[in-house]
């Protein structure tokens, strides 16, 4: 069973919900990658709280029924969950972020300010959150193709921060070079390129280099929100 349940529209959706110690705190509303709400997204919501943010992450794959969870590591995976996102648009996950955010700034323990912090598909979304959102700030772990959006950029007037691998295969070198000639100029963006690691690097589990890079990017990003969420 879900944690809570969030309102959108006439319907419900589904969210994890991860509380911290703090009485009255930010809220993060997870933005999970393209395999949906799972156990690492859950263990992330848990970071976060830990960290001292009010975390919820919703499913964005509610509109397609009650789905077995996916876990990255496996080509069957990497499949489904690409025919899952192809379902969806957006929109749709737009739409459903700016619920949550709702939600969370309407909860007691929170202090009404809010942040998106997205992954792979969901880094695109924090990204389009930050140029279309009313949040406090955003932040992208190697977001796949915010490149095809890059012209929303002069909408960009929410602090944004992006995390990449020097090896993403989903984001080469030339992409990653198009991001940071046209985002850093940005006032409010910090672009963070991580030597030695490829995509999912801040992914629970993960080990050696990938490990330390998940590791100084989490805390880059609990300090970059602390700035703007208490």
């Amino acid at each position: 069973m879900p944690d809570i349940m969030i309102d959108v529209h006439d319907q419900q959706m589904p969210a994890y919900l991860a509380e911290p110690d703090s009485r009255r705190a930010g809220g993060v509303v997870l933005i999970h990658e393209i395999f949906g709400l799972n156990r690492s997204m859950r263990e992330t919501a848990d970071r976060f709280a830990k960290a001292g943010f009010l975390t919820v992450c919703p499913d964005l794959t509610w509109r397609q029924g009650n789905l077995p969870e996916l876990e990255p590591g496996t080509d069957q995976a990497l499949e489904e969950g690409r025919r899952r996102m192809a379902e969806l648009t957006d929109e749709q996950m737009l739409d459903d972020v700016r619920a949550a955010v709702l939600h969370l700034r309407e909860m007691d323990p929170c202090n009404e300010r809010v942040a998106t912090v997205g992954y792979c598909m969901g880094g695109r979304i924090a990204y389009l959150m930050a140029c279309r959102g009313d949040t406090q700030a955003n932040v992208a772990y190697y977001g796949t193709r915010i490149e095809k959006h890059l012209g929303e950029a002069v909408k960009l007037t929410r602090p944004f921060m992006m995390h990449l691998g020097a090896d993403d295969p989903f984001i080469p070198p030339e992409t990653r070079k198009r991001l940071v000639e046209r985002l850093c100029p940005v006032a409010g963006v910090a672009i963070h390129t991580y030597p030695g690691v490829g995509h999912g690097f801040a992914r629970p589990g993960t080990a050696g280099a990938a490990a330390e890079a998940g590791k100084l990017a989490d805390q880059r990003t609990f300090d970059f929100l602390g700035l703007y969420l208490r």
